[in-house]
């Protein structure tokens, strides 16, 4: 007698597996047989729950399969699977990567998002999502991240929804599709937290460099950007680059060293890179000036910051013939021997350098010959060194020098009549590298202990007193001009400030190496728009607004309104929201200002006129 033919389809078949702790899981059964062909074992592989009332709830073994394994998958007809189909619909758009081009920067716009798509009627905040998205586009940061990712605008929308979400939102990123339920974002589907995994790992360097090059491109001729750093704490050490080191920010916390290169002539970051934590900034200026260099930076004139200067990295910047102005530190040589150049008259103020009334400093600069060795060859570098003196910090520094000394000789002699100090040479060798500005040493006949002032110690602090210092090659200006570059520094400090207060990201949290690559490259996405938008506030705006995040909260209350048709209306504009719009330039989405505020727009803003970005008009 011939038993029942084998179903193909019986080891994709959803069934209920209940365990005697009472969960109820949703699997599928594959049986393990004998030579004999008779079952020996039962193998249930879990997909999900299902609740009592039979609604199907995915695990991460769903949510990572593929599109051909979640096919295959058979359901009960009587199940509730309303969980699983905004994900399918997600999963099939990435699987399939069907970009969706639209290269007059309209991608955003005009798309019904599937993030409601069961709902006839909608009502959505448009305005912060619809501000961003149309910088993004005047910036062109959408048609370079189409040009690094191969058009594909589904992952290039996805990318813009992350940097825009932690500009608008204080959450974090597990709240992103509970904000996209309420938000028109440019992405149309939900970003789960899985998702947003697999999307981060998804990029990689190359597009990371790829994108720099392509902005890089976009800056001027001769443009100034500066070079620095800061740390970014962190508890775990899943990173290779988590290590103690110096951290800025919790001395109680192991952290890594992020250094960025931020464009003062277009106010936007052009450049990152992630060091381990213990390394110090002088130490990676060799890889940052190959990555420039690679990138096709040797037009850009960089400003550094205290730090960078060291002998190696200066010699390195010459040879590479790159244009730069570094924080000097007064005590080395080249700064030391103009300090030292200084004369002063009998009121102690100096004699061969300027005043500058505005800043209150005497200036000088100096040109210098710097010797250097490279390849075996000997050259000579022509560098300029900038001095500056604050008269009132050399008489501060000076008074406590002084106070110094006196402190130092006092301790010292306390710590001999408690006899605290052995009389072995190498004991008090170790105690004069302790010891700023004396040293101790034993009478060679009577043994007793004699105290000496370090001259020259103290003449070199002296000297030095009130001094700070830049050098700069290849820079044409004087010290008062050079002074003013460095100054410009401020615009990165403020980055890195909103980088972790305002933005969230003052804690290390990746958990991959492949993730923490994608999300440091939506971050930098997000700080050239929040870049974009301080400068513009900082320019025309400030007096209206306090900050520039007050700009954002202004545009939020904007909604875009879906009717049953599926046609789509954005709400008025106000006056204030109008005005932000003409301050960055961008035209306001049709019919949303009324008669009077159109002949303000006209009489305030000269532009080109044509289809506005943002506009949504499907309804005849």
């Amino acid at each position: 007698m011939l038993g029942r033919p084998v179903d193909p389809t019986t080891p994709y078949k959803i069934l209920i597996h209940q365990q005697s702790n009472g969960y109820r899981y949703a699997a599928t059964v594959s049986q393990i047989r004998d030579v004999q062909g008779k079952v020996v074992k039962r193998n249930y592989i879990y997909w999900g729950t299902v609740s009592e009332n039979l609604k199907f709830i995915p695990n991460n073994r769903y949510l990572l399969a593929s599109s051909e394994e979640r096919k295959k998958l058979i359901f009960p007809t009587n199940w509730d699977l309303s969980e699983i189909k905004s994900i399918d619909l997600l999963k099939n758009q990435v699987d399939e990567l069907n970009p969706n081009i639209n290269n007059d920067g309209s991608a955003f716009t005009g798309i019904l998002s599937t993030c409601n798509q069961d709902q006839q009627f909608n009502n959505q905040f448009y305005g912060a999502t619809w501000f961003l998205w149309s910088i993004a586009v005047q910036k062109h940061i959408v048609e370079d991240l189409l040009s690094v990712f191969e058009n594909n605008q589904i992952m290039v929308n996805d990318i813009l929804t992350l940097s825009m979400f932690p500009l608008i939102s204080k959450w974090n990123y597990n709240q992103t599709a509970r904000w996209q339920t309420y938000t028109k974002t440019p992405s149309n589907h939900y970003l789960s937290s899985t998702f947003i995994t697999r999307l981060t790992q998804k990029i990689n360097d190359n597009h990371r460099m790829n994108f720099f090059k392509l902005r890089i491109q976009r800056q001027p001729l001769k443009a100034v950007v500066a070079c620095d750093s800061t740390t970014r704490s962190a508890y775990g050490k899943c990173l290779a680059d988590i290590r103690w080191g110096k951290n800025k920010d919790n001395e109680a916390l192991q952290n890594t060293l992020e250094v960025v290169v931020y464009s003062i002539d277009t106010h936007e970051p052009i450049y990152y890179r992630t060091f381990a934590g213990n390394e110090n900034d002088a130490r990676t200026l060799r890889t940052i000036i190959e990555d420039l260099k690679h990138l096709g930076c040797r037009d850009l004139l960089i400003i550094f910051d205290r730090g960078y200067e060291s002998e190696d990295n200066i010699i390195d910047m010459i040879s590479n013939n790159q244009s730069f102005l570094v924080c000097g530190k007064t005590a080395q040589t080249p700064v030391y021997n103009q300090i030292e150049r200084v004369s002063y008259n009998s009121e102690g103020l100096p004699t061969n350098m300027d005043y500058d009334q505005k800043e209150k400093l005497y200036v000088a600069q100096f040109p210098h010959s710097y010797p250097y060795v490279k390849d075996g060859k000997q050259f000579n570098a022509k560098i300029k060194v900038n001095l500056f003196l604050s008269m009132t910090r050399r008489i501060e520094e000076l008074i406590k020098i002084n106070e110094s000394i006196k402190e130092e000789y006092n301790e010292i002699s306390k710590i001999i009549n408690e006899h605290r100090l052995n009389k072995e040479m190498e004991e008090i060798k170790k105690f004069n590298k302790a010891i700023k500005y004396h040293k101790v040493g034993l009478d060679p006949i009577s043994l007793k202990w004699i105290i000496e002032v370090k001259e020259l110690n103290v003449m070199k602090a002296k000297n030095i007193a009130g001094f700070h210092a830049s050098i700069a090659y290849k820079i044409e200006g004087s010290a008062t001009e050079h002074g003013g570059l460095y100054e410009l520094r401020d615009e990165q400090e403020k980055y890195f400030e909103e980088m972790k207060d305002q933005l969230g990201f003052n804690l290390q949290m990746n958990a991959s190496e492949d993730g923490k690559i994608g999300k440091l490259f939506i971050l930098f996405i997000g700080l050239i728009l929040r870049s974009a938008i301080r400068s513009t506030w900082k320019e025309k705006l400030s007096k209206t607004y306090n900050s520039s995040v007050d700009i954002l909260h202004e545009m939020n209350p904007i909604r875009l309104v879906k009717y049953d048709d599926g046609s789509e209306h954005v709400t008025a504009f106000t006056t204030s929201q109008m005005l932000i719009s003409n301050a960055f330039n961008l035209p306001i989405p049709t019919g949303c200002l009324s008669c009077n505020q159109q002949v303000q727009d006209t009489m305030q803003v000269t532009r080109k006129r044509g289809r506005p970005i943002g506009s949504i008009n499907k309804s005849k």
